[in-house]
């Protein structure tokens, strides 16, 4: 699997109002989802078709989507600590605002993941400046920089995401400095096979559009996973559920990738899934409905035992 073209385009600014809306019909989570649900997740319940699997729900306006939004991406930020996924001010999971695309929500500076409420979403608009409808505190130059630029291409290249995580995992980091993709090699890679792009140098600390547009310029236009040499991994989806658990997914890969390199010798040599079996893997494993489903017990977990997260 080669790595995605990094390209120089530039990536233009979309435009919007900075108020965020409060009224009106919000885009579903997940178009297209009835149509693909059974297909893609393949659970079985009773012969009358009673016993249904939970999908991700609907509204009838803005405000409850954003709500029912802003609630997962607190969680998700509660469940990265829980992963180890948190080292000082490092680390930042960001989400399109659904009732304006040019906003997005992300969380504050030098707050720690286990402490993040949905009354800590700082709400950011294209400049940088943060905005009166979300949690007045400041937020990570490096994290603008980088989420702008992705919320920018997908605004305009990649409708079908809308929530972008990058931290600094101690498997995503290790692997980072090979500058390549994972290989093939057990299912659970299967999540990302032609889903992974590489953005193949290291930049420094993100400081610049620049380097931000390049680095979102690495996802191409298929993939939402990217590995960033000598830095760490960025995942992308259609919800925060399914970038969040494309993150936890890619740095358990990182570290299996690591310890079956790690024991390679004469008579253990890796063997791979053929490209047939990835392609039909990646469809049942990795698509985008198993991804928000995946996502789900960790969000329960959370809001069970810290319900706080929810104020």
């Amino acid at each position: 699997m080669s790595p995605a073209t990094v390209t120089e385009d530039t990536i233009h600014h979309s435009q919007g109002n900075s108020k965020i809306e409060r009224s009106g019909t919000p885009p579903s989570i997940s178009p297209g989802l009835n149509s693909s649900w059974r297909q893609d997740m393949h659970f079985l319940g009773d012969k009358d078709g009673k016993v249904e699997l939970r999908s991700p729900p609907t509204f009838n306006n803005i405000s409850d989507t954003r709500t029912h939004l802003k609630q997962h991406l607190a969680a998700a930020f509660r469940v990265f600590a829980r992963q180890g996924f948190d080292e000082g001010v490092a680390g930042h999971i960001s989400l399109r605002d659904p009732g304006n695309p040019s906003l997005f929500w992300i969380n504050p500076l030098s707050v720690h993941f286990s402490q993040i409420r949905v009354s800590d979403l700082v709400l950011v608009g294209e400049t940088g400046a943060v905005l009166p409808d979300g949690a007045q505190n400041p937020i990570n130059g490096p994290a603008f920089a980088i989420h702008r630029a992705i919320h920018r291409a997908i605004h305009h290249a990649r409708p079908d995401l809308n929530a972008a995580c990058h931290a600094h995992s101690v498997y995503g980091k290790a692997f980072s400095c090979f500058g390549r993709p994972i290989e093939m090699l057990y299912q659970d890679a299967l999540r990302f096979y032609n889903d992974l792009a590489v953005y193949p140098r290291y930049g420094g600390t993100v400081l610049t559009a620049e380097e931000g547009d390049r680095i979102a310029a690495a996802l191409g236009p298929t993939c939402r996973s990217v590995i960033l040499q000598n830095h760490g991994m960025i995942t992308c989806g259609r919800t925060i559920d399914e970038a969040a658990f494309l993150f936890m997914a890619l740095d358990r890969c990182c570290h299996a990738q690591l310890l079956a390199n790690a024991a390679v010798c004469p008579g253990f040599e890796k063997k791979y899934i053929p490209d047939e079996q990835a392609e039909f893997g990646h469809r049942k494993s990795g698509n985008v409905n198993k991804m928000w489903l995946a996502f789900q017990p960790y969000y329960d977990q959370v809001v069970k035992e810290e319900p706080d997260l929810l104020l």
